[in-house]
């Protein structure tokens, strides 16, 4: 059975892509969609190969509790030895997103893979202390433990004072070069390096932040600088990710690259990705790269969907999923679905402090639908000016939309509590998430 690595570069735009990361060879997807806008529901398809409100997945219930068996679990279940690898925080924020993994490893303790190292993020996990304090009974603990008291010292403070500007690459790397992967193998990579507070020009510069509650404020917010930062972020990932990418070909047959959604920047009058389902939210770079998989541009239309089909089929597993073969010659064309759920807990108070009306929010909060045609029109509801259209449509795009909404059984869940502990929200707070 063949070994599969599947990296998420969180965050980041197709177009952002085309212009750093042209060296991933293999096959390019010139018309790859996500299903949603932000991370939670778009992972929920790559786990699933389904919508994520049919998993009951969106900002008010985060859990992956669905009944039906997760990719990771499939392919553990065939034999693969199943790892992850995650700078992100929001797949440690809600329950279920280990399931099928034998290792899963979140953003502080991604740089504990030595033997004397002290892994911090176990101790954040188990405190419950916030904020400095956390930091200083983190430091008792470290001080106490069997390991390499000054570098660990050392690496806490970094963990506790970064930005997203270091979003785990480096450390993916270390662990990857440090581990020892065997023939039969899934890896999952989830780096953060182009999501807000985006990387500075220079270490000593402040991050830049931009949060969706700018988009209403009337003060003016440096769109332009903003960008410039991102774009160092993406150069600078892109740099890392080479390094990592070295190190995957070599231990895996094949290595899927991707991201799960895009972002904003003045476009439609809105910043960040936590609004919408515009078309630079989510067209998403993916690649192939592999054994016998050639160096060459698709330009079908594909999903995120279609990612959780393939990587089941390369390892020969059977999944039930709505997605396709990607590699296969005779694929069948399709149109698929873009969904948008609502706002996040957080979002509330991002705008109180904000001082936007909240008439705003309210009208932000209503649920959204979208589709990309299998010709690479797009079709998607908004909350401002109704229903858009780009390009031609063979029929009358509303009318499509609604045939696909009601092909959708969607599963209502929400969280008895959308909140979660201080010291859990904490990690997605110093990543830019609220």
């Amino acid at each position: 059975m063949p070994s599969v690595a599947l990296v998420v570069l969180d965050t980041l735009r197709s177009d952002t892509f085309d212009d750093h990361f042209e060296w991933v060879p293999g096959r390019h997807f010139s018309r790859a969609y996500s299903t949603s806008h932000w991370t939670v529901p778009a992972h929920a398809s790559l786990f699933t190969g389904t919508y994520a409100s049919e998993v009951g997945v969106h900002g008010h219930a985060g859990d992956l509790d669905c009944d039906e068996p997760v990719l990771a679990e499939s392919l553990r279940n065939a034999g693969y030895r199943t790892r992850c690898l995650t700078a992100n925080p929001q797949l440690f924020q809600h329950d279920g997103w280990d399931r099928g993994f034998d290792e899963f490893v979140g953003r502080d303790s991604l740089p504990s893979f030595a033997a004397d190292a002290f892994d911090w993020g176990e101790w954040f996990d188990g405190l419950d202390a916030t904020g400095v304090r956390q930091y200083l009974e983190a430091i008792w603990r470290c001080v106490r433990s069997d390991c390499a008291t000054r570098a660990s010292i050392r690496q806490g403070y970094e963990l506790y004072s970064r930005s997203a500007a270091d979003g785990g690459a480096a450390a993916v790397r270390d662990r990857v070069r440090a581990t020892d992967f065997g023939d039969e193998e899934f890896l999952f990579v989830n780096l953060v390096e182009t999501h807000t507070p985006y990387h500075p020009a220079r270490p000593d510069d402040d991050p830049v932040t931009v949060v969706a509650a700018d988009a209403f404020t009337d003060e003016e917010t440096d769109l332009q600088a903003a960008r410039r930062a991102y774009e160092r972020s993406a150069a600078y990932l892109s740099d890392r990710y080479r390094e990592i990418f070295d190190e995957l070909s070599e231990n895996f047959d094949y290595v899927v690259t991707l991201s799960d959604h895009g972002e904003l920047f003045g476009e439609h009058g809105m910043v960040n990705h936590s609004f919408g389902l515009h078309p630079e939210l989510v067209q998403v770079p993916l690649v192939i790269s592999g054994d016998g998989v050639a160096d060459d541009v698709d330009h079908g239309v594909v999903s995120l969907l279609d990612v959780h089909r393939t990587v089941a089929d390369l390892a020969g597993v059977d999944v039930d999923s709505r997605g396709r073969n990607l590699l296969a010659a005779d694929r069948e064309s399709r149109d698929f679905r873009t969904e948008y759920h609502g706002l996040l807990p957080f979002h509330e108070a991002q705008f109180a402090r904000e001082d936007v009306p909240e008439a705003e929010y309210e009208k932000r909060d209503a649920p959204l639908s979208g589709f990309v045609s299998r010709t690479g029109a797009y079709a998607y509801e908004t909350h401002t000016d109704g229903f858009r259209t780009l390009g031609e449509f063979a029929v009358d795009p509303r009318e499509r939309l609604d045939e696909l909404d009601d092909a959708v059984d969607v599963r209502a869940v929400t969280d008895g509590d959308p909140t979660v502990d201080e010291d859990v929200r904490d990690r997605p707070e110093r990543v830019g998430y609220a």
